[in-house]
């Protein structure tokens, strides 16, 4: 009885480690094609990252996981119904139970709300939301580092 040639690949497993990242994506690639193809570089552009990354971090085929800052900014892009949200955060808990206190927020945030124009397109409109929510992001987290620099300095002066 001769066997099969062995490859270097990694062999077919009904489970492995990657299995609950693969079932986040391939959930979250049905999404995505329902919404069309300008999905994908509407969430590149709102992340401020290329098309290949989106590629990568929503591909089951690759193992780079979705970055939790940016999971709440897909789900809008990709419209999804709240069933559906809870399924893929279901999901993306089960493969990173470890990032549920980042992605579900820790309360200490503080939430306001802003008039945008209604754009005629709908990915025109998503892309303006989700840059605005970068844009909130960012200089947030700028402004957090500028904090603890003058927390550390008054510190080390004292």
């Amino acid at each position: 009885m001769t066997r099969p040639p062995q490859s270097s690949a990694r062999a077919f497993e009904l489970y492995d480690d990657r299995m609950p990242v693969r079932r986040y994506k391939l959930l979250l690639q049905a999404f995505l094609k329902r919404r069309g193809p300008g999905t994908r570089q509407a969430i590149a552009e709102a992340l401020g990252n290329t098309r290949s990354f989106i590629t990568q971090i929503t591909s089951p085929a690759y193992d780079m996981a979705i970055p939790p800052q940016h999971v709440r900014t897909i789900i809008r892009l990709a419209a999804l119904p709240p069933e559906e949200e809870r399924t893929f955060l279901d999901a993306y808990l089960t493969a990173h139970p470890e990032r549920a206190t980042e992605l579900l927020g820790r309360g200490d945030g503080r939430t306001i709300t802003i008039t945008l124009p209604h754009l005629a397109s709908p990915a025109a409109q998503a892309r303006l939301e989700a840059l605005i929510e970068r844009f909130a992001r960012e200089t947030a987290a700028l402004m957090l580092e500028q904090q603890a620099e003058l927390l550390h300095t008054s510190a080390s002066a004292a």
